[in-house]
């Protein structure tokens, strides 16, 4: 794991706040690729304690002498010239009440990595409350409260500052860290729960990293798994390389219980001989609740719209097909899960309804432009034969 420290002034003098993020940064410095990226020079001494005590790595960002739009637009180029010459995982922020963490912040969110913040008391009651309308509410509302609230996650120094960012409103993705003593800054317990907090937030960002080798790998296991050998030509992908370098197998299993199919994978896997390394209880996993997560289950679990079918007999297959589709219409073709275009796969390929009546009320309906788009889809999935087409 690589960890990007982003500290705007680190003094060299051991104030509470410099105490506590160097507690943090060290503690995951032996077991990560750990940087510290300042924008304020450090003396040759503090330089090599910071290599030596806690084997950090140092980098500067250019100190700009332009004003107004033009520095604004150079510091965000060199912020991405930074992220693209370490490539980390984590984007740590440590600090509050300065643009400049902002900007940094959002240059790494908008350019797909995982960031945490950490204000160190910085929201606490105590410190919005003083000089609040001279100078914490203008800076709240242009760069301090979208941090902390659009952040992929905030780091608590304490259960106090949990508390006051709770009470806030503003962050529901808090993780508290435990106390270590002062003079310990390699404490396990912090060490455990810092590494936790950034797998955590990693984890639950999962989907901005996912490749398509690696959806591709999913959907073709399943494909094996329906057993329908002339739904099969075309359709191989070796799980090795992928377009970004080796596949991720644990995005692979977060997308596959996701999309409700893990079953279904691990069986597909198994027939095609894969060597995937298995991980136990996926879904217990710690992660953030996705308010977009599609619903899992059947697809007969998904509501049906409020108008209703002419077909009267709830037992035939046509009944079956119409309903089907109608749920599949109301839930929307981009919240579909792996498990219900299985489903509808199965409905078209192996249900002997009657093509005619289900043709005939689908159009009635106004659902054949739905239809055919759901059948293309599937075209494109699982290579389906030509001749099972309803509209």
């Amino acid at each position: 794991m690589k960890i990007l420290h982003y500290i705007p002034s680190l003094s060299e003098a051991m104030s509470p706040v410099t105490s506590a993020i160097l507690r943090i940064v060290s503690s995951v410095s032996g077991q990560t690729e750990s940087y510290i990226v300042t924008s304020t020079h450090l003396t040759r001494e503090m330089e090599q304690r910071l290599a030596v005590e806690y084997s950090l790595r140092i980098m500067y960002l250019p100190e700009l002498s332009v004003k107004g739009p033009m520095k604004a637009y150079r510091t965000i180029r060199e912020i991405k010239k930074c992220l693209e010459l370490l490539q980390p995982d984590i984007v740590h922020i440590h600090g509050s009440w300065n643009h400049m963490l902002y900007v940094m912040e959002r240059t790494a969110r908008k350019n797909g990595y995982v960031t945490c913040v950490s204000t160190y008391g910085g929201m606490s009651p105590e410190v919005l409350n003083t000089d609040f309308l001279k100078t914490k509410l203008l800076p709240l509302i242009f760069y301090q409260a979208p941090m902390v609230r659009r952040s992929t996650s905030l780091l608590a120094i304490n259960e106090k500052e949990w508390h006051d960012i709770r009470n806030l409103s503003l962050k529901k993705r808090v993780e508290i860290l435990p106390d270590s003593p002062k003079d310990d800054a390699h404490d396990g317990s912090l060490t455990l729960a810092v590494l936790a907090a950034y797998q955590k937030a990693i984890d639950s960002s999962y989907r901005r990293f996912i490749t398509t080798d690696e959806e591709m790998l999913v959907e073709r296991c399943l494909i094996t798994a329906t057993k329908n050998k002339e739904d099969l030509t075309n359709n191989t992908v070796e799980p090795v390389k992928s377009d970004k370098g080796t596949l991720s197998y644990r995005r692979v299993f977060f997308y596959a219980y996701d999309e409700d199919v893990l079953d279904k994978f691990l069986e597909g896997a198994r027939q095609r001989s894969y060597n995937i390394p298995l991980y136990e209880n996926v879904g217990e996993m710690p992660r953030y609740v996705d308010r977009k997560a599609k619903k899992r289950g059947s697809l007969s679990q998904l509501p049906l719209p409020l108008f209703k079918t002419h077909l009267k007999d709830t037992t035939s297959l046509e009944y079956k097909a119409v309903t089907s589709i109608m749920r599949a219409h109301k839930e929307g073709m981009k919240r579909l899960t792996l498990r219900h275009k299985m489903e509808l796969y199965d409905i078209f390929r192996n249900d002997d309804f009657n093509e005619d009546v289900v043709a005939k009320e689908l159009s009635r309906l106004r659902l054949k432009r739905f239809t055919r788009k759901i059948q293309n889809l599937l075209h494109d999935m699982y290579n389906m034969s030509v001749g099972y087409d309803i509209i």
